[in-house]
């Protein structure tokens, strides 16, 4: 007898599936389309790679929608005659910190727009929904989508290019907005110093709310990790053996040795968790161990590989970690057009 398959969504659920089977990990380096963030502790979260959101396989393919735009807009623009650069030793064209731990690839650098047919600009390429599209064209990019104004800054700065053109496609009624955006030393400037702390700095700063359910915690991915138990991942980033070294690599002071990008995900059993990242109240330490209070259970244990090793500091505190799906109205531009991990 055949069986009927259930009639509805079953192939888009497989759809998403598949999406979310391919999901990548954390990124490498900080990227320059989150240090306009308005918390230093979700940028030093990221670059730690202590927490990450769990994406959906919708939310997963709408990332995939803003790139897919991208190859349109690259037609049009060579169309009415810029010429465009977009690739470099056929790969996007990186920038990186004189450390090698924070930039980004741009989407393109282009010559002959309308705004300044004589000029290099960078281009920076964003879809956002109905509403955010019309925010944008009131307010302009530095007030309406101001990670996006940092972001085009660090690209201008680190490249010495003066302008930049922000082109944003209304995905509800595929208008297109531009914006020709001047470079600003002072906020570059600004932007870099802040990049150079959250990168050199050996633990996270402060909550900017003492509550998940005060903005901007809200709506933050990382809410269950500073406002509840969820523990951070287990990686060479998150332990206190491992320093951020210049050239974009990591060095491990237990192990002595450089960490390739592969070490660094895996960990080791040596790995000792950065106190701030763990649960509880730090009220002893040795070599190979650090002692907490758990205040909501009355109860001490030591992390370390001859007491509680990491990973099991993650077993007792982990939670099933919630889909991020958002709900079908959420455009690319809600989740700023770019996956950040």
């Amino acid at each position: 007898m055949t069986i009927i398959p259930e009639p509805i969504n079953t192939t888009a659920s497989k759809i998403y599936d598949w999406y979310e089977s391919k999901r990548e990990g954390h990124r490498e380096h900080l990227g320059a389309s989150l240090i306009g963030h308005e918390c230093d502790r979700f940028l030093w979260l990221t670059f730690r790679w202590a927490a990450s959101p769990v994406f959906g396989g919708r939310v997963l393919r709408l990332f995939g929608t803003g790139k897919r735009e991208e190859q349109r807009v690259y037609e049009e623009l060579q169309a009415i005659g810029v010429e465009l650069h977009t690739e470099q030793d056929g790969k996007q064209i990186e920038c990186r910190d004189r450390r090698g731990h924070f930039g980004g690839s741009v989407d393109g650098i282009g010559r002959g727009f309308p705004e300044g047919p004589e000029t290099w600009a960078v281009l920076e390429i964003k879809t956002a929904n109905f509403s955010a599209s019309k925010k944008l064209k009131d307010a302009g990019v530095e007030k309406a989508k101001p990670q996006h104004y940092a972001q085009m800054m660090i690209y201008m700065g680190m490249l010495k290019l003066d302008r930049a053109l922000y082109l944003n496609v209304n995905k509800n009624t595929d208008d297109i907005y531009t914006e020709w955006v001047p470079f600003d030393e002072g906020t570059f400037n600004d932007l870099m110093r802040r990049a150079d702390r959250i990168i050199g700095a050996t633990e996270p700063g402060p909550k900017v709310a003492d509550s998940a359910s005060k903005m901007p915690c809200k709506f933050c991915d990382f809410a269950p990790f500073c406002h509840d138990t969820q523990p951070a991942e287990f990686n060479c980033r998150t332990c206190c053996h491992s320093t951020p070294r210049d050239g974009g690599k990591w060095q491990c002071h237990e192990h002595d040795k450089e960490l390739s990008v592969e070490d660094q995900r895996k960990g080791c059993d040596s790995h000792l968790f950065i106190p701030a990242l763990v649960h509880g109240t730090a009220i002893d330490a040795d070599v190979g161990f650090v002692e907490y209070f758990v205040e909501s259970t009355g109860e001490t244990f030591k992390n370390g590989p001859a007491h509680t090793p990491s990973k099991e500091v993650v077993k007792r505190g982990r939670k099933k970690k919630a889909v991020v799906d958002l709900g079908p109205e959420i455009s690319l531009d809600d989740l700023n057009d770019d996956i950040p991990f």
